[in-house]
C-alpha cells in the first residue's frame, strides 16, 4: 500500500514511476478492517485514488462487560473501512504497465547520479530513487540499514471478519453497528463493521471485523508459530495453516470470557489467524538515493489504526520535497528530516497505548499509563481516536 501512495504521489508531480510487487497475484481478498483518520481521507483525495464507496461509518463507540451491558460510550463518527477496499482504490491511479507482480528485490546498487535495482530473474531497473515500500520485514531496509529489526512486543492478536449475514440477530442488534470495546484484565478485544467481499457495503453483506489482543512470551509466541504441518515460522503463520489445537483452545477461551455477542462473532470466524504484534524505529529513513515509506520506515503497534494514513502521509510528503527541491539528494534529507521524527512519535505512542496490557512495563511514565488505561472510559478516550497527533506539536 506504501508502494501505491508513492506512485500515485510521485505521478502526481510529473515523475515516472514503477511499482514492484513480490506477490505473483493481485493483492485482493484481505479482510482487515482499517480505522478512518482525516489524514487517511486527505490523502486519499489528494493522490487521486478518491473517497467512493469507502466504508462503513459507526455513530458511536461503546465498552460492554461480561454480561454484554454497555457501561460506557462516546458519540464518535468514525468510517472503517478494509485493506480490500483501499487498495482498490489506489490501483486506480496507476497505469497497467508501470504495476509489476512477481519480482522479489535481491539488491540496490547506487552513486550520486542514481540506482540499479536488481529483481529475482535477474531483472534489472536504473532510475533515480528507489523507494522500500515493503513493510515491517521490508527486503530493501534488510540491505541498507541491517541493523534495524522489528522487536516483538510481547503480545499478539486473533483476529478475523465473521460474515454480517452469519451473525445472531442480538449481535447485529446490540454491537454490530458500533466500534465495540470489551477489556477482560489484560486483554482487548475490539469490534466494528466492514464492508464484505468486492467491497459490498449493502447491509447484511458485510463483515465484522474482529480484533483480540493476548498476551503472549517469546517461547509461547513461538510455539504458536508452528504451523498445521509441523513447520516452525519466524514471525506469522499464513491464516490457512494456523494449527486447528491453537484455534480450538483460543474458542475454548473465548467461551470461559466473552460476552454472548462477542462469543457468537469469534464463533463464526471462518479462518481466524494470529497477528503478533512488533514495532522499531529507524535511526534514518533515507540511505542515499533510497527512501523508506510507511511501515518499512517505522512500524508502530496497531491501536492507533494510523498504519494507512501514516503510509500515505510519507509519499505525501516525499513527493512534496521532491517537487520543491531541484537537487533529488537534498530532496531527500528535507523529507528524512520531517518524517523520521513523526514516525518515531507514532511508535512511542503505539507503545503507550499498549501498555493497557501490562508487558514490559519498565519507566514511571510505562506504569501511570497503563494505570490509566485500566477503565473502559479512558480506553473510549485513547483507542483508535483521531488527530491524537495534535497533543505531540
Amino acid at each position: 500500500m506504501s508502494g501505491l501512495f508513492t506512485a500515485a504521489f510521485l505521478k502526481k508531480i510529473g515523475w515516472r514511476v514503477d511499482v514492484y510487487e513480490r506477490s505473483r497475484t493481485e493483492l485482493v481478498g484481505r479482510g482487515a478492517g482499517i480505522t478512518g483518520h482525516p489524514e487517511l481521507f486527505q490523502v486519499l483525495v489528494e493522490c487521486g485514488a478518491g473517497l467512493e464507496r469507502l466504508g462503513v461509518e459507526v455513530p458511536k463507540r461503546i465498552a460492554i462487560d461480561r454480561a454484554g451491558n454497555v457501561t460506557d460510550e462516546r458519540p464518535l463518527r468514525q468510517i472503517l473501512t478494509s485493506w480490500d477496499r483501499l487498495q482498490r482504490l489506489l490501483r486506480t491511479t496507476i497505469d497497467e504497465g508501470h504495476y509489476h507482480l512477481g519480482w522479489n528485490f535481491e539488491r540496490v546498487d547506487q552513486d550520486e547520479r542514481g540506482v540499479r535495482v536488481t529483481f529475482s530473474g535477474d531483472r534489472v531497473e536504473e532510475a533515480d530513487i528507489l523507494v522500500g515500500g515493503d513493510g515491517i520485514r521490508s527486503s530493501v531496509r534488510g540491505q541498507v540499514a541491517p541493523d534495524v529489526q522489528p522487536v516483538y512486543a510481547g503480545y499478539y492478536i486473533w483476529r478475523g471478519a465473521p460474515n454480517e449475514a452469519d451473525l445472531a440477530p442480538k449481535t447485529l442488534r446490540e454491537i454490530y453497528p458500533y466500534f465495540t470495546f470489551y477489556l477482560p484484565p489484560l486483554q482487548e478485544v475490539i469490534t466494528y463493521p466492514i464492508a464484505g467481499f468486492n467491497d459490498d457495503l449493502t447491509p447484511g453483506r458485510r463483515r465484522f471485523n474482529f480484533i483480540w489482543y493476548r498476551v503472549a512470551d517469546a517461547a509461547q509466541l513461538r510455539d504458536m508459530l508452528v504451523d498445521d504441518r509441523g513447520v516452525q515460522h519466524e514471525f506469522s503463520v499464513p491464516p490457512p495453516l494456523v494449527r486447528k489445537d491453537l484455534i480450538a483452545q483460543m474458542q475454548d477461551d473465548a467461551r470461559a470470557i466473552m460476552p454472548e455477542t462477542l462469543l457468537d462473532a469469534v464463533l463464526k470466524i471462518n479462518q481466524p489467524f494470529i497477528t503478533p504484534i512488533y514495532d522499531f524505529t529507524a535511526p534514518s529513513i533515507v540511505y542515499g538515493r533510497v527512501a523508506m515509506v510507511g511501515d518499512a520506515a517505522a512500524n508502530a503497534r496497531p491501536h492507533m489504526g494510523f498504519g494507512m494514513a501514516k503510509a500515505g502521509t510519507d509519499a505525501q510528503a516525499l513527493a512534496r520535497h521532491l517537487a520543491e527541491n531541484e537537487d533529488v539528494e537534498r530532496a531527500l534529507a528535507a523529507y528524512n528530516a520531517e518524517r523520521q521524527p513523526i514516525g518515531n512519535t507514532i511508535v512511542t505512542h503505539g507503545r503507550r497505548l499498549g501498555t493497557h496490557l501490562g508487558v514490559n512495563l519498565q519507566t514511571e511514565e510505562d506504569h501511570r499509563m497503563h494505570a490509566l488505561l485500566q477503565t473502559d472510559a479512558a480506553m473510549l478516550d485513547w483507542i483508535a481516536v483521531p488527530n491524537f497527533l495534535d497533543a505531540y506539536k
